[in-house]
């Protein structure tokens, strides 16, 4: 019977994660998986608990939460691998709010589902992300990005514990954004093509979707060696109101202020007088002197345990 270790944020989807613990503990044990709960109480304690389960020698490290547990528990599993454990796989059970990462898993609106994805999945190594600044560096499984959506994230922030789906959520701190924001000087290397562009948003993604229901980059493929890179140019309010749209449903391939590129590394690099602030996996970053903001691929990373029908 393989070991796992459920890491839980008692608090994701408004407290529901919590609700279900006890149903994800006898979920698993009639799967044949033994597993023990660790829950969170603290930001960033599920980086420690990932990183000591695998020291511990976990076979199965399950994030059940949203994105940022999602995020948090995989950044604690890549630090293990750097230190050279042939680590946990990962398994997601999608009990938060936002479930982006979860999309390219599975299903994620059936508990039971997950749960025999979790214990009986076949294993697929996705590729993972570093991104780096100044001396800083932090891992990212999902996506990055700077521009209007750093504005986004604090609003989001400040709305925090509210009921909304997180679709809304973020349409509605996006529309909110959209009135004041201003486009910024951006220099951009994608691999070995540069580029200046005045800039509403650019994420580079390992998925497709952010904000619980954009699907910014809606061909990545979290297995290819590459990010897919959606650039949104200087854009008037109406103008993003018609796009907007377009994105949701990941058609906003072919929209005139839109480009779309692939590449192993991106460069982002401010040509403003205002920091670089960013988002990764929809945690927000506001380091005060932070210029430039290097992204690097590291293919197949992550093992994840996925459904039969993952994209």
């Amino acid at each position: 019977m393989p070991s796992a270790r459920v890491i839980l944020n008692p608090t994701a989807g408004n407290g529901r994660a919590r609700r279900l613990s006890e149903r994800i503990l006898v979920g698993l044990e009639r799967r044949g998986v033994e597993a023990d709960v660790a829950a969170t109480t603290a930001p960033r304690e599920a980086v420690r608990l990932g990183l000591e389960a695998a020291r511990a020698g976990v076979d199965l490290v399950i994030a059940a939460g949203g994105d940022g547990t999602v995020h948090e528990v995989a950044g604690g599993l890549l630090g293990a691998y750097a230190e050279g454990i042939d680590g946990p796989v990962l398994g997601v059970l999608p009990v938060g709010t936002g479930n982006d990462f979860a999309k390219l898993v599975g299903p994620r609106d059936d508990l039971e589902r997950s749960l025999d994805i979790v214990a009986h999945g076949q294993l697929r190594r996705f590729d993972a992300a570093r991104a780096e600044w100044g001396e800083h560096s932090h891992w990212f499984v999902n996506a990055a990005g700077t521009g209007i959506d750093v504005e986004v994230v604090r609003q989001m922030l400040r709305r925090r514990g509210r009921s909304t789906p997180a679709v809304f959520k973020y349409l509605s701190a996006l529309l909110r954004a959209l009135v004041t924001y201003r486009a910024i000087p951006l220099r951009i290397r994608i691999d070995d093509r540069e580029m200046q562009r005045e800039t509403m948003i650019i994420v580079a993604g390992n998925g497709r979707c952010v904000g619980g229901g954009f699907w910014i980059c809606p061909d990545a493929e979290p297995d290819d060696g590459r990010f897919d890179i959606c650039i949104v140019n200087r854009v008037s309010y109406l103008g993003a109101l018609r796009a907007l749209p377009l994105i949701m449903r990941g058609k906003h391939q072919n929209h005139p202020k839109i480009e779309m590129y692939r590449g192993s590394t991106v460069e982002i690099e401010a040509l403003g007088p205002d920091p670089l602030f960013f988002q990764l996996d929809g945690e927000l970053h506001e380091p005060p002197d932070a210029r430039r903001l290097t992204l690097r691929v590291l293919s197949k990373a992550l093992p994840v345990r996925v459904g039969r029908d993952a994209p």
